[in-house]
């Protein structure tokens, strides 16, 4: 199951309601020099058929599924930088700058 913290649940409310959609579909994205990325884009509405959602927020296709089943989703403040972090016990490297990871 995904998890996602207080604050970064918070958050994506925020910005969900703020755009004015349904919410977000997580997905994995090829990416860096070690393979992969996630990718957290606006959605006006899931795939009925197909997402599972969870939160009533986020939306994930049964591809990405398998590789995004245990992820833990946080929210990060580093002085003026913002951002959402997701941490996988699936990972088995990262990159130096932590943008791409292996699975």
């Amino acid at each position: 199951m995904i998890t996602v913290s207080d604050i970064a649940l918070e958050k994506l409310k925020q910005r969900v309601e703020n755009k004015q959609v349904w919410g977000v579909r997580l997905t994995l994205l090829p990416n860096g020099c070690n393979g992969w990325s996630y990718n957290l884009k606006y959605l006006d509405e899931p795939s009925i058929s197909s997402d599972a959602t969870f939160y009533n927020i986020i939306a994930v296709d049964p591809m990405t599924w398998g590789y995004v089943k245990e992820i833990f989703i946080d929210w990060e403040e580093d002085g003026l930088n913002e951002r959402f972090v997701i941490q996988s016990p699936q990972e088995t490297a990262q990159c130096g700058c932590g943008e791409s990871f292996s699975i």
